[in-house]
């Protein structure tokens, strides 16, 4: 595969060799005529220049900025598909008259009110269950403040403690 490469790569440096030649060439008539190469007839070669005045064989001489002669006119193609039947679809008809109004029928029209019907006999209903308590409601205001009680009871003396030390 590197050998495929290397060829590969050598093939076209020597194109962009000639071709960078064909550019530093006068570009006079009779000198474009005498520039020579050898182009391959596979695809993906390199065009080469003469060995030893001819191309090796895979490659044909071919001579640049050359013109060749116009070849013959080819043969008549095949006749094509026929073409869809029927031609393009015709303008649009002038509207017609307006036809006459029709009779007006009145269906489906409301009769007055019946009257009341009797109220149902029967007895009532057991009393349903009792729902749940709601929320507790806002704190009142704060009250005034009350009178003074009475006076409580004295209470009884207390028992006399020990004596203390003498003095000096």
């Amino acid at each position: 595969m590197s050998a495929f490469t290397t060829r590969r790569r050598a093939g076209l440096c020597l194109g962009a060799c000639v071709a960078l030649s064909l550019l530093l060439v006068p570009t006079s008539g009779a000198t474009a005529s005498e520039i020579t190469v050898c182009v391959p007839t596979a695809q993906g070669e390199p065009i080469i220049t003469l060995i030893n005045g001819d191309c090796p064989k895979p490659y044909t001489l071919t001579e640049l900025s050359k013109v060749g002669a116009t070849g013959p006119t080819g043969p008549a193609g095949p006749t094509g598909a026929t073409g869809p039947s029927g031609g393009p679809t015709g303008a649009t008809g002038a509207t017609g008259a307006t036809g006459p109004t029709g009779v007006s029928v009145v269906v489906n029209t409301t009769g007055p009110t019946g009257p009341t019907g009797p109220t149902g006999a029967g007895a009532t209903g057991a009393t349903g269950v009792t729902g749940a308590t709601g929320a507790t409601g806002p704190t009142g205001a704060t009250g005034s403040t009350g009178a003074t009680g009475a006076t409580g009871v004295t209470g009884a003396t207390g028992a006399t403690g020990a004596t203390g030390p003498t003095g000096p």
